[in-house]
């Protein structure tokens, strides 16, 4: 389900401006109807969708998406932040 939106926020991150051929955005939406289909064939009840939770839902892959990119972004432009990262999240687990 995340692999749409991660590839069409990744078209818009200034810096990163990915371009995907029309094959990968078929092969994205086939692999998505592919999940859902799967997903749905298991559903015997009918469930009770909340507003607050899809809106939830929505807005976490839509950050999730931007994350990712924007990371990704960040370490293209400056790769010696990644080192800096790797660093700080190995010193913040050892000590927890």
């Amino acid at each position: 389900m995340q692999v749409l939106p991660v590839m069409v926020m990744g078209a818009f991150i200034p810096g990163l401006r990915r371009r995907y051929t029309l094959l990968e955005y078929i092969s994205a939406l086939l692999l998505v109807i592919g999940l859902i289909l799967f997903t749905l064939a298991d559903a015997h009840s009918s469930p009770d969708f909340s507003v607050v939770g899809v809106l939830m839902v929505v807005s976490a892959l839509v950050l999730d998406a931007f994350v990712g990119n924007f990371q990704e972004a960040i370490f293209t432009i400056n790769p010696a932040t990644s080192q800096a990262l790797m660093f700080n999240s190995f010193s913040l687990i050892s000590i927890m």
